[in-house]
């Protein structure tokens, strides 16, 4: 008897060890750069494409670059989310 109960100890010791939580990787959740708007092109489509239309923000909106994608802040709050390849000549002054 004290054999099977050891044995079913065991076996509901280890199922009980698969229900642990798991610690995630830590990825970084803010971004890799951030500043003030010196100047830079923003466009319509990818810099790859062949008809394509730029513009700019104004100087000193804030810029937030991520991985994939950078974050322009107008002075009216509004955010602009430009994916790596839509964006040229970018210039920030680090704050």
């Amino acid at each position: 008897m004290r054999v099977a109960l050891t044995l079913y100890a065991l076996v509901l010791l280890g199922l009980a060890s698969g229900c642990s939580s798991r610690q995630e990787a830590k990825s970084p959740r803010g971004p890799l750069f951030s500043g003030k708007l010196e100047g830079g092109t923003f466009w319509k489509n990818a810099l790859t494409g062949s008809n394509n239309e730029g513009g700019d923000y104004a100087k000193g909106s804030r810029v937030e670059v991520y991985d994939q994608f950078v974050v322009v802040t107008t002075a009216d709050g509004l955010s602009h989310i430009h994916p790596n390849g839509y964006y040229s000549a970018l210039a920030i002054k680090r704050d």
